[in-house]
């Protein structure tokens, strides 16, 4: 069945992929260069993930190989703005020599070659406010004893790419007077882990290292890795990160324990943040403008950073089994299961400027019999034995896809400033409300992101409209 890719909100740049760049109130199909009728490219059978940062968007999709179909490939799109280099020099010489638009996904053809990564395959993206981040891994068959290779371009204003050295950042302390040496910055930066220190002992002496997950907001980005040889693994920072969103975590620490004023500014190649524990293992992680929060697989969670806006208190979920983490800039939420029945409840702490926790109530109104920044947003009762399969945090608002007995749903609510709740207006939601599938549209969302200002929908189109 073919795919269609939505978007809706905040457009300046073209980020949106609609051909224009005018903000789009209303979910419209994004357009693919060389692709007509609007759908994914020719050969495309899934969008494994897609980021944005603050101009521009990358996608991931995966394709079939035409004479083995049952083997995959990846490609990657990317549309907005490129002037910094987060979608490469080729996507920036063309939308600039041939005063290309940027409002369409272009294919991105990176120098993959020149790096020695010939017959890798990218199986991750990540983006910051104007850095993005690519996971490779080898193809199957090739270099299998290789590890993985997380590769960074575009900006390095606050260390984002992760490669070490001077960053002009003006709030870097006066104090230090000892320059180092300026990175020399390539289209494609590698990230290294293999000297970090664990111990006294590097991370490359356990052998063959793969990333988990990685997790970026505006300038701070966290990532899982593994050992293949020892099954060890760590979470690494690196970027801003003088709040302590990406400090080195402690077995007794709270939000209160990491003031800003022991933190680094800048950290401008990956630390150690903890070490993971075997019977207890990361399984995904959200960060925030200034926190960063990790979910491991006993359900339990840990958090960093900033408190300031009530955005890490999760106490009253100690002892409750999470499913799934978001953060917005200000904000955390939580999917836990909803007792006596098959579906899921939210738990929402942190800023309420635009409505984002859901509190059904203006920011600027007193909520009654409601704890101001703590709440669960409340669902209509078709939702209870619904599951909730996916929660997808922006920049201040927040979207969920349910899959219920009928067609699956997708709910939001939030900061609605560029229209990308996708409603057909520019008010914020303060509660919950349905989004998607709407009357003007027959499609079945099988996929939706969260970015800034920004939505998307990846739908299947039924047949008799293809």
């Amino acid at each position: 069945m073919p795919l269609v890719l939505l978007s809706a909100g905040s457009n300046a740049h073209g980020q949106l992929g609609h051909s224009s760049n005018e903000d789009s109130p209303g979910f419209l199909s994004c357009t693919f260069d060389g692709v007509p009728n609007a759908t994914l490219p020719v050969g495309a059978t899934k969008i494994l993930d897609l980021a944005t940062g603050a101009n521009h968007t990358i996608a991931l999709l995966e394709h079939l190989t035409e004479d083995q179909p049952q083997k995959t490939y990846t490609e990657l799109w990317g549309s907005g703005d490129g002037r910094a280099g987060q979608l490469g020099a080729r996507y920036k010489q063309t939308v600039s020599q041939l005063e290309a638009s940027l409002s369409v996904f272009r294919r991105l053809d990176l120098p993959l070659k020149e790096e020695g990564l010939e017959g890798y395959q990218c199986r991750m993206v990540a983006a910051g406010w104007e850095t993005t981040y690519l996971v490779y891994s080898p193809h199957e068959g090739l270099h299998q004893d290789d590890g993985d290779v997380l590769l960074s371009m575009g900006s390095n204003e606050w260390g984002d790419l992760g490669i070490g050295g001077t960053v002009p950042v003006k709030s870097q302390t006066k104090k230090s007077t000892k320059a180092k040496a300026k990175p020399v910055l390539k289209e494609l930066n590698r990230v290294r882990f293999g000297d970090i220190l664990v111990d006294g002992t590097t991370l490359s002496s356990f052998g063959t290292l793969k990333v988990q997950f990685i997790a970026a907001r505006q300038h701070h980005v966290v990532a899982h890795v593994r050992s293949a040889t020892t099954g060890r693994g760590w979470l690494v920072g690196w970027g801003a990160g003088r709040h302590g969103q990406i400090s080195p975590l402690s077995s007794t620490s709270s939000p209160s324990d990491n003031p800003p004023s022991r933190a680094a500014a800048i950290v401008e190649s990956p630390q150690l943040i903890a070490a993971e524990n075997v019977d207890d293992p990361y399984v995904s992680c959200s960060v925030g403008s200034q926190h960063t929060v990790i979910l491991k697989s006993s359900g339990m969670l840990d958090r960093l950073g900033s408190n300031r806006k009530d955005q890490l208190d999760l106490s009253s979920l100690d002892g409750k089994e999470v499913q799934a983490v978001g953060c917005t800039w200000n904000s955390t939420f939580a999917v836990t299961t909803l007792e006596g029945t098959r579906g899921a409840s939210v738990f929402a702490t942190g800023s309420n400027t635009h409505g984002q926790l859901g509190l059904g109530v203006p920011a600027d109104e007193p909520a009654s019999e409601v704890t101001p920044k703590r709440c669960r947003p409340s669902f209509p009762n078709s939702l209870k034995e619904a599951l909730l399969t996916k929660l997808a945090c922006g920049s201040e608002h927040v979207l969920t896809l349910w899959n219920g007995p009928h067609r699956p749903e997708v709910w939001g609510w939030g900061w609605n400033e560029h229209g990308n709740l996708g409603l057909g207006t520019t008010e914020d939601a303060h509660a919950p409300v349905k989004l998607f599938p709407s009357a003007s549209r027959d499609l079945e969302v099988v996929d939706l992101w969260a970015g800034s200002g920004t939505s998307w929908l990846c739908c299947s189109i039924p047949e008799a409209n293809e």
